[in-house]
């Protein structure tokens, strides 16, 4: 015969065991969230199993609200969050949105990239409360991360759609284009298909609208509207959906450029700048002038290549913004404040006199000129490219503190950063790719080593 005390005791004994599995989670949680601090994406990964504890949706926010962590962090988050299943980590987070209508636009964005279906409606009204035009917007990256957030969920309906498609219009702020394009890639709907096609030989957007109508059919006409609606009509009312990832989109241009015919390249682009076809509404080139550039004439071949770009672009529309910053013993704009300029005759001298007075002196401070420009520029630019070339390592911070910057101009203005490499060197005994490879892979851009 048991003793009476038997299940009292062992009610306490398993009360005693949670108590110190919950005070064992409280320490992991904390060194996670030091780590986290200190920029490790590894120490993230115990996360993955921690969905069913209210804690560590806690430790995540804490992450995601701390100013001093990076982008990158944060990116990572995001993906790991949007795979658990429910549970009180999970729904500590939507309880905790639902408190902060509000939040700023780093928490934003990483609850747009979670794609809960809990927080389907916060998005929807973020859309919907705009008063007016929404190429009047104060705040268009919160519009653009509700796009974001919404594209998500196929089975949008047909105001939803037809209200994220309003925001491709090219009287708004390229950051609003750029992510209703993608957005509109995962719901599969007639109106998304419809809503693209104009959009297909836009110069900011063109390359989202393709990748989208891939995604949504596994087709690829290219440019051709004609061939589009010509497909679209076979179809009728049976439109064969595919619904494919978009890193589909970017394999299948692999191969095609695998499959192209060499002779395709020949011809000589001159509105190129080092090889790389300047596309776009609003382009921003930041310059690495540091003394180094001086070495084999490269701050020589900088100025040709500038100078025969601007002359190039007096073809191009005089709606095309662009703007010159460089970095060495300073940093420097063409524009001053502005940042950027009309594609006029006025600006154009003034941009041929600035490229002149350039000249290689100095360090290479990164940090400064990507800050620069996301604080200065970026806000009020309206900017859908950035060309960014050096040819060393950043003097003000470290590599990583660099692509962070670089990450975050992408993620919160939506703009692609093509790097051109001249001569890099990467740090000694490093294994990863060059710091100006790694910035163009995380910002959907180009990287170009000229001959």
């Amino acid at each position: 015969m048991r003793p009476f005390f038997a299940w009292p005791v062992l009610l306490l004994l398993l009360a005693l065991c949670g108590l110190h599995a919950a005070e064992d989670a409280a320490v992991e949680l904390k060194g996670i969230v030091k780590s986290a601090r200190s920029g490790s994406q590894e120490a993230l990964a115990p996360l993955k199993d921690m969905h069913a504890q209210k804690l560590a949706g806690e430790a995540v926010l804490s992450i995601v609200s701390d100013k001093r962590t990076g982008i990158g962090i944060k990116l990572r988050l995001a993906e790991i969050v949007a795979d658990w299943p429910a549970g009180e980590g999970r729904k500590a987070l939507v309880d905790w949105l639902a408190k902060h209508p509000n939040c700023d636009d780093d928490e934003l964005l990483f609850f747009s990239g979670l794609h809960l279906l809990e927080t389907r409606s916060y998005f929807w009204n973020l859309l919907t409360q705009v008063k007016g035009p929404l190429s009047a917007v104060k705040e268009p990256e919160r519009l653009a991360l509700a796009a974001r957030a919404l594209g998500a969920f196929p089975d949008n309906p047909a105001p939803v759609v037809a209200r994220v498609a309003l925001l491709l219009d090219a009287a708004n702020a390229h950051v609003m284009r750029a992510c209703a394009a993608e957005a509109l890639g995962g719901m599969r709907s007639a109106v998304a298909l419809q809503s693209l096609l104009p959009y297909l030989n836009d110069e900011a957007i063109g390359d989202a609208v393709h990748a989208s109508l891939f995604q949504l059919t596994g087709q690829d006409f290219a440019d051709d509207p004609n061939k589009w609606k010509a497909w679209l009509t076979a179809q009728g009312a049976s439109i064969p959906w595919k619904m494919l990832p978009r890193s589909e989109y970017a394999e299948f241009l692999k191969l095609q450029k695998l499959l192209k015919p060499l002779e395709d390249d020949a011809a000589v682009n001159m509105a190129s700048f080092y090889g790389l076809e300047i596309r776009g509404k609003g382009a921003l080139f930041v310059l690495d002038v540091s003394g180094s550039m001086d070495r084999d004439n490269r701050i020589g071949k900088l100025k040709a290549q500038m100078s025969n770009l601007l002359t190039a672009l007096q073809n191009k529309s005089a709606n095309l913004r662009y703007g010159i910053l460089t970095f060495g013993e300073s940093v420097d704009s063409c524009f001053s404040a502005r940042g950027m300029a009309l594609n006029d005759e006025k600006n154009h001298k003034q941009a041929v006199q600035f490229v002149d007075r350039i000249q290689a002196d100095g360090g290479t401070p990164m940090r400064e000129a990507f800050n620069h420009a996301l604080t200065r520029i970026l806000p009020e630019g309206n900017i859908d490219t950035l060309v960014f070339l050096s040819d060393g390592q950043p003097s003000d911070g470290t590599p990583a503190m660099v692509l962070d910057l670089a990450q975050r101009i992408h993620t919160q203005f939506k703009v692609r950063i093509h790097c051109i490499s001249i001569g890099e060197e990467t740090l000694p005994g490093s294994t990863e790719p060059s710091l100006l490879k790694q910035i163009a892979d995380a910002c959907e851009g180009t990287f170009t080593v000229p001959p």
